[in-house]
């Protein structure tokens, strides 16, 4: 199915807040039991599908109550023949204007979400990492999280879509020293994991499910509200291909007053013939199956050109200033595999020049060494979203995306071919809104 929205887009926000909490900041949600959040945001847009033209309405509000969540995406499509139907039949359908129900944060006690999955994760992420289960607004799956920890033991659960049995997986762990008085490793922790996608697909007439587990041993080091460190070992192995190992340290450090809090992941990865960490990503839902010209390609296609054992490295640094300024950066690369580097950047700076907003990330895979890095090629998106307050309460903004396209039919001047080339490929989204706080 084809998609493509105009330039057309226009965008309410009003979000109406006493408290905001940090997706990943468990601790602040447990002390803010009475918080209370809500956002409005809406949008009229013209949007084409199979070369059909339509009139788009959407609603997103959301609602925060202590540790309750709720998300609402409502979507209409319609024009001169009336309502897109196809969104809605069967009326089963009419479960994906729920975004997600969530109760809690990750990390705490009990933590649950039902519907739209944005950065599932298993453990440390050497199996499944920071995953997604919707690719597209029109194709809108709802699935679940839900962790339990009892304190000597617990279990983390995902399922990607409760439509039908696709990806799934668990990691249970127990802590056998916690009931003694042992300093430290009272807290040593022991896991099991696996995950499976039982049809990328989505064919019943082919037998290519694909399922990995493994098993992770955690010791964290100093837990203050200061610091924490802690070193953990992930191995994993994918049913009918290799495996892999991680050895890792990560770190976060926090300033008396929130001056400055800084975070530090460092990993050292062992991984055999056909094994790719982080199998299951925020980009699994788009490379676990594709139809090429009437050629099925999936993903553990990979898998089979990764012919020999190699080491890696993963690295990654946040830092918050003054709670305003936020930094994160990434970055991987595989020994002996030419072209493995990704690397991820991002930064917001919302909160730091008055009246404006400013947003960016910078993602890149493909990097061979640092010369490869800010090289114009098919392997980079960058996203730029800025804001301005050209009124009081009223914003503009506008959101940048920018991709290179590989042309090699293009011709010059005088009609003869020019040599390959990558040309940028850009898209541009103003929308305006009204911010009202108190």
């Amino acid at each position: 199915m084809k998609k493509l929205t105009l330039v057309l887009a226009l965008a309410l926000a009003l979000p109406f807040c006493t408290y905001a909490q940090d997706e990943t900041a468990s601790e602040a949600a447990g002390e803010a039991v009475n918080a209370f959040g809500a956002s409005m945001m809406g949008g009229l847009g013209i949007t084409t599908i199979d070369g059909k033209l339509y009139y788009r309405v959407q609603l997103v509000p959301e609602l925060s109550v202590g540790k309750f969540g709720l998300g609402i995406d409502g979507d209409l499509l319609f024009n001169q023949d009336g309502i897109r139907k196809e969104d809605w039949t069967p009326r089963s359908r009419w479960v994906r204007v729920i975004r997600y129900v969530r109760w809690g944060r990750k990390r705490d006690q009990v933590y649950a979400r039902v519907g739209a999955l944005d950065a599932a994760t298993l453990g440390n992420g050497f199996l499944m990492n920071r995953y997604s289960n919707r690719v597209d607004d029109v194709e809108r799956k709802t699935g679940m999280e839900l962790d339990v920890d009892f304190g000597q033991f617990g279990l983390e659960s995902v399922l990607s879509n409760f439509g039908r049995a696709e990806v799934y997986g668990g990691r249970a762990y127990a802590r056998p020293l916690r009931s003694t008085e042992i300093p430290v490793i009272r807290n040593f922790e022991v896991g099991l994991s696996g995950v499976t996608d039982a049809d990328p697909d989505r064919s019943a007439g082919t037998d290519d499910a694909v399922t990995a587990f493994g098993f992770d041993l955690g010791q964290p080091l100093v837990n203050t509200s200061l610091l924490f460190t802690g070193l953990y070992f992930d191995f994993g192995k994918i049913v009918h291909f290799g495996s892999g190992a991680a050895v890792g340290v990560k770190a976060d450090l926090h300033l008396p007053g929130g001056m400055v809090d800084l975070g530090a992941k460092l990993e050292q990865r062992f991984l055999g013939k056909r094994f790719l960490p982080q199998y299951f990503d925020r980009f699994y839902e788009l490379e676990r199956f594709n139809d090429l010209s009437g050629m099925p390609v999936r993903k553990t296609y990979l898998l089979g050109l990764v012919d020999q054992g190699r080491n890696g490295t993963y690295g990654e640094l946040s830092a918050t200033v003054a709670g305003k300024l936020n930094i994160v950066g990434s970055y991987q690369y595989t020994y002996q595999v030419p072209k493995s580097g990704i690397l991820h950047f991002e930064t917001d700076l919302t909160k730091v020049i008055p009246k404006i907003e400013l947003r960016a990330a910078y993602d890149h895979k493909g990097i061979g060494d640092f010369k490869d890095v800010g090289k114009k090629d098919e392997n980079v998106l960058v996203t730029v979203e800025g804001g301005y307050e050209v009124y009081s309460h009223v914003m503009l903004y506008l959101t940048y995306l920018r991709t290179y396209e590989r042309r090699t039919q293009d011709q010059d001047g005088s009609g003869g071919l020019l040599p390959p080339y990558y040309k940028a490929v850009e898209k541009f989204s103003p929308r305006l809104a009204v911010k009202f706080g108190f």
